[in-house]
């Protein structure tokens, strides 16, 4: 949290008894007059944590329904609120009957005891074939080096286009390296050119693609899916699962379900004040008004 936020967040803390049950580590922001609470940057899954003692299912629903009921009274007032849970999250129902929205974001997983084996015998045949190709034409180095991604990034999309913010993507790389939770993952042509590069981090339980970027222009294909390939067969070799770390775009959902995995949910927590909705309402309206506007006048 740290390296994300540069100490800027805050944390709140649910008791039972002078002990604490429940924590919640957040950021918050304002932008144009809004109150925003957000998970920091870089941040794909931070949710509640819950340090409950064992019990039947329906004793932990009860406690955390009531934890999670009064840790949203006890948040600060906002305008816009997006928590986001991890697939093995248990609390999104008690955010949902406490008046919170959940949207669906997907992701991909792949169990430790899932062999890369098994896993390139269910790929698409054309995926198969992609990373049988690009390991033979392609090496695959593994660094610490983190400039290695981010002059990759900066091929893939120039520094006028490039929303990364390197900084704190550094930061937090180099917390997680000095636990040895990290490591750059890239590919080279036969002439020792970069292709694509990868970054992973992992807990005591997952392996996240948790960046990727490439050469749009080089000529051999499959480099990300080789790195993909690669970056599975390491969570494999540390017995963790491998979770693909969602996606952007639909091309990339495609790609990463070419993988022939059952795509997983990871919810997320939404929560809006009336003022939110009707600024998000007439920036739509406004929005449409302008398109249609620009399409009568080409026509």
């Amino acid at each position: 949290m740290d390296a994300a936020t540069d100490g800027n967040y805050e944390t709140l803390e649910i008791r039972n008894g002078g002990n604490i049950v429940s924590d919640f580590h957040y950021c918050r922001k304002k932008h144009l007059g809004m109150r925003y609470i957000i998970p920091p940057p870089y941040t794909r899954t931070l949710g509640p944590r819950f340090f409950l003692p064992a019990s039947k299912p329906f004793r932990r629903g009860q406690k955390i329904r009531n934890i999670v009921a009064e840790l949203i009274r006890k948040l600060p007032k906002y305008d816009h609120l997006k928590i986001r849970l991890d697939p093995s999250d248990d609390s999104a129902f008690a955010f949902s009957i406490c008046g919170l929205q959940i949207r669906n974001e997907f992701t991909f997983r792949i169990a430790p005891d899932v062999t890369p084996g098994v896993v390139l015998e269910q790929c698409d045949q054309k995926t198969r074939n992609l990373i049988r190709s690009a390991s033979q034409k392609l090496e695959v180095t593994q660094s610490a080096d983190i400039e290695a991604f981010i002059r990759m990034s900066l091929v893939d999309q120039s520094a006028s286009e490039n929303r990364h913010d390197f900084a704190t993507m550094a930061k937090l790389f180099e917390a997680c390296l000095r636990h040895d939770r990290a490591c750059v993952i890239s590919a080279y042509d036969e002439k020792k050119k970069q292709v694509s590069s990868s970054v992973l981090i992992w807990d005591e339980k997952n392996l996240y693609y948790w960046l990727s970027a490439r050469d749009r222009n080089a000529s051999i294909p499959g480099a990300n899916m080789l790195l993909i390939w690669e970056a599975l067969k390491l969570a494999s070799a540390k017995a963790l699962t491998f979770d693909f770390d969602s996606f952007a775009s639909v091309g990339t959902a495609k790609m990463l379900a070419s993988f022939g995995q059952p795509p997983v949910l990871r919810p997320h927590v939404i929560g809006a004040s009336v003022r939110y909705e009707w600024e998000r309402a007439a920036n739509a309206t406004l929005m449409s008004l302008r398109d249609y506007w620009k399409r009568k006048i080409v026509a």
